[in-house]
């Protein structure tokens, strides 16, 4: 019997302990985390406009980053409930120069979908928008493979007939912008942030990207420091 109850009691310390570490490991993970936005909130970024796609007046005096995958669903709500009132607001009136770098987060055909875009913004810089929007209103599971090269092929040819969608088929086989697109995901990854969409304005991270008030406030806030 007293050896059951030292067997008993040990049972306990032993759970205790592993109780007390996971918990220990979970408030360092939040803080952790609370710590790299919190710094991220902090910074002015530097960015990398040069060679990708915008709207608006590429002298605007605020410049403003999405770093996107297109198999995120977020990225399509921020597509489908900011971006409307964004361009209204801010692009069309020549304030904003919208920008967008395809990252590859999701899964593998998230690369794909990036070397697609990479082949279209060579052939056409302008009809680009027109598969950005077409990939988001066509956006498959994100934990399927829907993205292949022929469903971008068929989404080409449907939504963007600026663009030789047979030259974008042999681009994807040849792998002709694979090296650009994981660029594109470098370029994001030096910033140190989890996540899309990431948005910043004038290199100041948006914490919270769906929140169209604070996207705004901080472009008034840039301008008015012109």
């Amino acid at each position: 019997m007293a050896n059951q109850k030292k067997s008993r009691d040990m049972q306990g310390i032993v759970i205790g302990t592993i109780l007390v570490l996971v918990l220990a490991l979970g408030i360092y993970g939040a803080i952790s985390s609370f710590s790299s936005t919190q710094s991220a909130v902090d910074k002015v970024f530097t960015i990398d406009y040069k060679g990708q796609p915008f709207l608006g007046k590429e002298n605007a005096p605020v410049k403003i980053m999405e770093y996107g995958d297109y198999k995120c669903p977020v990225c399509k709500q921020f597509n489908d409930s900011i971006m409307p009132q964004l361009k209204k607001d801010f692009i069309d009136t020549g304030k904003v120069a919208f920008y967008f770098t395809n990252t590859q987060i999701i899964g593998p055909d998230s690369l794909t979908a990036g070397e697609a875009g990479e082949a279209v913004f060579k052939q056409n810089p302008q009809a680009f928008w027109k598969y950005h929007e077409a990939m988001y209103q066509n956006q498959g599971n994100e934990s399927l493979e829907w993205a292949t090269p022929a469903f971008l092929v068929d989404l080409i040819k449907k939504n963007v007939p600026e663009v030789d969608a047979k030259k974008v088929e042999q681009d994807l086989k040849n792998k002709t912008f694979q090296k650009q697109a994981l660029e594109d995901m470098e370029k994001f990854n030096k910033h140190g942030i989890d996540g899309v969409p990431t948005i910043m304005v004038n290199g100041k991270y948006i914490e919270n990207s769906l929140s169209y008030a604070d996207i705004k406030a901080t472009i008034e806030k840039e301008l008015q420091a012109k």
